[in-house]
């Protein structure tokens, strides 16, 4: 497939994405999606699959359960009236798909979500900086300064994994290639008219871009690091949960700063729920008379 061919049907299954996202509950059918991509019901499923690595299907029902997710942090909604809301029949359906996605229940997910809002830890950091907390640990790291080659991320957050296969496709990289692969999170997604994303890889060698790639530079310094075991649609819950609960009782401020995502088992589909991803926020201590 040609680049420009590539980048048009791109944008084209951004367009169903976004369609998807718009009303993840509703009765989308291969017809109706087809529709919004501009191409035959016949050749769109093909189409689909090669560009995503999944089939519409296992996408809507992705969709559905991310959604489900950032519902979840909320404790006045019902489970539930949840499951109903995403397009599921009963909340035993729903947990059993939520269970999959996850690997946990949508209640024990819920759970984990609130301990990410209590106080951190219940001790001094010790000599590491390392604060435990139920469900996961914070650790306070420094990180030294990077370069990465990325390419800027179009469309909306659920079609970031497009990006990822044409930055590899550019550099010429396949599953097995060696690299660091990193996000690089600008604003708040929940704002897309300030809100920006490079899929990024950081060369073992120094390496010129090239074509659509931009070398950006990572600055270094103290983040707040979480690691998160689960499929990539966690990712913005989790995050969510961090700056609204863990941070503002953590001592720290945000720095001016972009959010990391730091892949760390790049061999697995983003679906699964033993990715690895460390999530980090830049931090700086809290000045007296601060908060």
């Amino acid at each position: 497939m040609k680049p420009s061919t590539e980048e048009s049907y791109n944008g084209r299954i951004a367009r169903v994405i976004e369609a998807i996202l718009a009303d993840p509950g509703a009765e989308h059918s291969v017809e109706s999606l087809a529709s919004v991509a501009h191409l035959s019901p016949f050749h769109f499923h093909r189409i689909y699959r090669a560009l995503t690595g999944e089939r519409v299907a296992e996408t809507i029902q992705r969709l559905r359960l991310a959604r489900a997710a950032l519902q979840l942090r909320d404790a006045a909604d019902s489970v539930t009236a949840i499951a109903l809301g995403v397009g599921y029949d009963s909340p035993q359906a729903f947990a059993r798909a939520f269970r999959g996605f996850a690997g946990i229940s949508p209640s024990e997910f819920r759970t984990r979500q609130f301990d990410l809002a209590k106080p951190p830890g219940g001790s001094a950091p010790g000599a590491d900086g390392t604060r435990t907390i139920d469900g996961g640990d914070v650790e306070l790291v420094e990180l030294p300064p990077k370069q990465a080659l990325c390419l800027r991320h179009r469309g909306p957050i659920a079609s970031i994994s497009l990006t990822y296969r044409r930055l590899c496709v550019a550099l010429g990289l396949d599953r097995a290639s060696p690299r660091e692969q990193i996000g690089i999170c600008i604003g708040d997604p929940e704002e897309p008219e300030s809100f920006g994303y490079f899929a990024g890889i950081v060369p073992a060698t120094p390496t010129a871009p090239a074509g659509d790639l931009e070398a950006v530079a990572i600055a270094g310094g103290l983040y707040a690091s979480y690691r998160l075991v689960g499929p990539w649609s966690l990712i913005a819950p989790t995050f969510q949960s961090l700056f609204g609960g863990w941070l503002p009782q953590s001592g720290y401020d945000p720095d001016n700063r972009p959010a990391l995502e730091l892949y760390r088992d790049r061999s697995r589909p983003g679906a699964r729920q033993d990715c690895v991803t460390d999530l980090l926020i830049p931090i700086r201590r809290r000045r007296r008379g601060e908060g």
